[in-house]
């Protein structure tokens, strides 16, 4: 699992440190995404303040509708009241004529239970029951009340067939001064099919209060005939002081509800209105779910969108890149075709020229080194050719002389041996060559050159020292190329001690700085020789430029490129008369053990 771990931690960070297309997505994520998931949660948290505010109101009209249709349906009987009073008060009705209209109001209106005309004794002077006496105790409140002139309406009390009433009184006056009073049982049934009219939902319902918080009206009927007082609760008691207004209250179970209350006018009655606020704000929470899934939607959207305009953007860099790869590899071919006219279309109108320069200057210095190779080449022939162009001449008299035979064998091969490796450092030079990679040791490589050259260490009296530091390290390159370098960079060491001395080789693995940086494999090839002078050093790995009698002067110019076609580097360091040092760097993609 810790293999596994790592592995993806470093492919998310060669993805993040490598890709440029991710860094710009990211960006870009970063830009979008803040604004939009910000805005998102700022809509959310107002659509529910708005939602909320919205059901508060609502709750609030439909109980103050109801208030007033419950002071309406209050209104009624004392208004009735009022008039047959004043009806009294014209007429001078005598008892049978009161009596007969008090019958007509109990048929016509079924509000009023039983109505009786009273003197300023309390005595009964006409009723709506025909025949019968007053045998019913009225509050005395009531009495008192009408007889100094104002209206008079009881608490709710129960009858026996569990019918809810109030007792309400009015005077009857008479030039403004009360001459009687009429005095009546009115019925609430009517107010129960109002109050439980309204509903809201499965938990939306309302009661009815009066002024000492008892249930006039309820869902549960058995509350109401039980005289039931709920004064001590919260909306209660706002609503018995006046208040009209809509809150968000606990019950003693815990149970959150939305309570909606008004007072009835021109009674001290309240109405209430609950509903339990996860029913209430059913509707926030789907809004509140739908702007979740649009803003996640929008993010995946955002995140595809994201990806694709960094890919577009980083595509022509990716192009270029690649471009640029093939004209470091020496392909001064390349082209891009020019579609855009912003700044990376002037970065690739940039590289075109730059490859049309570089492709005239390497046709410059290839005309340069052909024709200081010419020179070079006629040169060597030139003194070749006068060595054995004698022998040559007197091949055909003195081909019976046996030293004469003896020195021709000698010189002539000698000679044609020069030439073969002349032409053949010449052709390498000139031509573009293909890697063949394969999984390489190093260490297999370097042992396979210094067996070959063991002889001649011997000869020289060269002391051979190697060490490995990563003996079971693979990387992919092309063996024989790398065989051409070594044996190539241990020959001049070799040339460079020709008393003898040390060659010291040593390989090393040095890891990036960061992330995006790659590991090297680090070759050192150290001799005590006589060094290079430090004038020679910058022109070490130029074409012809040699130092040693009978060299071509090509053997590190082709080393350095089989190195750079690896991706790697070759580098010198040299003090005359302590030694001289190679570093040959090659980079491990991917590091790979065994």
């Amino acid at each position: 699992m810790a293999q596994i771990s790592r592995r993806i931690k470093i492919f998310l960070l060669n993805l993040l440190y490598r890709r440029l297309w991710v860094k710009i997505a990211i960006v870009l994520l970063i830009l979008v995404t803040i604004p939009v998931v910000l805005l998102g949660v700022m809509l959310i948290h107002t659509s529910q303040e708005a939602v909320k505010n919205s059901v508060l109101n609502n709750h609030k009209e439909i109980v103050i509708r109801a208030a007033e249709e419950i002071g309406s349906f209050i209104k009624k009987p004392q208004y009735v009241l009022n008039i047959v009073a004043g009806m009294f008060a014209v007429t001078h009705a005598d008892a049978w004529k009161q009596e007969t209209i008090l019958v007509e109001l109990a048929l016509d209106q079924p509000l009023f239970i039983r109505v009786s005309s009273l003197n300023l004794a309390g005595q009964e002077i006409a009723s709506s029951e025909l025949g019968g006496k007053l045998n019913w105790s009225y509050p005395k409140e009531a009495l008192k009340e009408a007889l100094k002139g104002r209206d008079y309406i009881s608490q709710v009390n129960v009858l026996g067939s569990h019918t809810p009433y109030v007792t309400m009184a009015a005077p009857v006056k008479e030039s403004g001064r009360t001459t009687g009073v009429l005095i009546a049982e009115v019925t609430l049934r009517g107010l129960w099919g109002i109050v439980d009219n309204i509903k809201l939902d499965k938990t939306g319902r309302a009661f009815l209060v009066d002024q000492n918080g008892l249930l006039i009206t309820h869902q549960d009927k058995k509350r109401v005939l039980k005289n039931e007082n709920i004064k001590d609760q919260k909306d209660v008691q706002s609503v018995l002081s006046g208040k009209t207004e809509s809150i968000e209250l606990e019950d003693k179970t815990g149970k959150k509800w939305i309570s909606s209350y008004a007072p009835v006018p021109d009674s001290a009655w309240g109405i209430v209105l609950r509903q339990e606020q996860d029913e209430a704000y059913l509707f926030s929470k789907v809004m509140q779910a739908q702007s979740w899934t649009i803003i996640i939607l929008s993010e995946l959207v955002v995140i595809l969108v994201s990806i694709f305009m960094a890919q577009v953007l980083a595509h022509p860099i990716k192009v270029l890149v690649s471009r640029i790869r093939s004209v470091s590899a020496g392909n001064f071919d390349e082209r891009i075709e020019i579609i855009r006219h912003d700044e990376i279309g002037r970065l690739i109108r940039s590289f075109n020229d730059m490859t049309k320069k570089l492709k005239k200057a390497r046709t410059r210095e290839r005309l340069s080194a052909i024709g200081e190779a010419s020179a070079w080449i006629a040169h060597e022939f030139k003194n070749s050719l006068v060595s054995i162009k004698p022998f040559v001449q007197l091949f055909p008299t003195k081909h019976r002389d046996k030293n004469f035979v003896d020195t021709f064998s000698k010189l002539v091969p000698v000679a044609i041996q020069r030439w073969e490796r002349m032409l053949k450092d010449l052709s390498e030079f000139s031509s573009n060559f293909e890697l063949n990679l394969d999984k390489t040791k190093v260490k297999d490589i370097i042992s396979s050159v210094l067996g070959r050259m063991q002889e001649e260490f011997n000869q020289k009296k060269i002391n051979v020292e190697y060490s490995t530091g990563n003996a079971d390290l693979y990387i992919n390159a092309d063996p024989e190329r790398l065989k051409e370098v070594f044996m190539n960079l241990i020959i001049n060491a070799i040339n460079a001690m020709p008393g003898g001395g040390s060659l010291i080789i040593s390989e090393g693995l040095i890891n990036g700085d960061a992330p995006n940086k790659s590991s090297y494999l680090e070759i050192r090839v150290k001799d005590t020789g006589v060094g290079i002078p430090e004038d020679a050093l910058e022109r070490l790995f130029e074409p012809f430029h040699t130092t040693k009698r009978g060299g071509m002067g090509l053997g590190l110019t082709i080393s350095r490129r089989i190195i750079e076609q690896h991706g790697g580097n070759i580098n010198v360091e040299s003090q005359p008369n302590i030694g001289t040092t190679f570093i040959v760097r090659l980079p491990i993609q991917p590091l790979i053990q065994e």
